[in-house]
């Protein structure tokens, strides 16, 4: 009587895919795809730091006055900023009052007169902070000329555009660079799919002498490509949010980096999607490339 057949008899030979995953040279393309990977999820992070910055300062700056007290003669200056403190208490009693000493008045001067010393008698204009919520320069204005003080008020608008001006350049420069690395990105694949043609030519030869056509050739590119790009984006993009995590500990980046677990997670959102488009523009490059040198082969039959 013959012994029934085991599992290795009966079992056919293990599938295989068509196209092989490892190929030569393939290390130095998984080096090239994690480090863009990496650079293109560190410059979408500078992008979106610089937007919530930009967001602090202006917040900051919306919610602040400066007001310039002048003074006829230094010895008045004790006096004329306490009247000027009082008005303003009046006027906008839940606003935080800082008056600015005369010392510290005096030093904001060093930028532009030196290190020299400055005389006594300088009647350097006095200074106020006023810091709250809806205040209105209009109301502090005719406040403090109503109990006669000459002021200035200065409701920092002129620093907001400038801020904003810098904002927007820190968000091109981010942006700029992320779309620059898609563009090398979506180069190396085209590369990588010309010389993994090449390598795999024999193979290809096979499927088109069985009947196989272009466009089903060209999705076992897409695929690799597809493969390739998505592990390349994980391990890239698991290592900027890493270094991300790091600088923001180490470094007192303040709204650059991550201040609190709702500004990371948002991050993690943006870095996902980036993870998506980065894979499907490997796999795109590929579908065209090999689309077109298939198409290029079949003329030269």
């Amino acid at each position: 009587m013959n012994a029934a057949p085991n599992s290795a008899q009966i079992s056919g030979p293990a599938e295989a895919p068509l196209l092989p995953s490892r190929l030569r040279n393939a290390r130095a393309l998984w080096v090239v795809l994690i480090i863009m990977a990496m650079l293109a999820g560190c410059a979408l992070l500078f992008a979106r730091g610089s937007m919530r910055l930009s967001g602090d300062w202006q917040a900051q700056l919306s919610d602040t006055l400066t007001v310039q007290v002048m003074l006829e003669s230094s010895e008045d200056w004790d006096a004329q900023t306490r009247r000027a403190g009082a008005a303003l208490a009046d006027a906008a009693p839940g606003a935080d009052i800082e008056l600015v000493s005369q010392e510290d008045a005096k030093a904001l001067l060093r930028p532009w007169l030196g290190n020299a010393s400055l005389p006594d008698d300088l009647p350097v204009p006095g200074l106020i902070n006023l810091t709250g919520q809806n205040i209105s320069a209009a109301q502090i204005q005719t406040a403090l000329d109503g109990a006669g003080i000459t002021a200035n008020v200065d409701d920092n608008s002129r620093y907001a555009d400038q801020l904003r001006g810098t904002a927007r350049r820190l968000v091109g420069i981010g942006l700029g660079t992320l779309l620059l690395i898609l563009i090398a990105g979506l180069s190396v694949n085209i590369f990588a799919t010309r010389a993994g043609m090449t390598a795999q030519k024999d193979i290809i030869r096979v499927l088109v002498q069985v009947g196989a056509s272009d466009k089903f050739i060209a999705r076992l590119f897409v695929g690799q490509a597809l493969r390739r790009g998505a592990l390349g984006a994980a391990i890239g993009l698991s290592l900027a949010t890493l270094l991300w995590m790091i600088l923001s500990i180490t470094n007192d980046w303040g709204a650059l980096g991550w201040t609190g677990l709702g500004s990371g997670l948002k991050d993690l959102i943006w870095l996902l999607a980036l993870g998506v488009i980065f894979a499907l523009i490997c796999a795109a490059a590929a579908g065209v490339t090999a689309a077109r040198q298939l198409a290029y082969e079949r003329k030269r039959l």
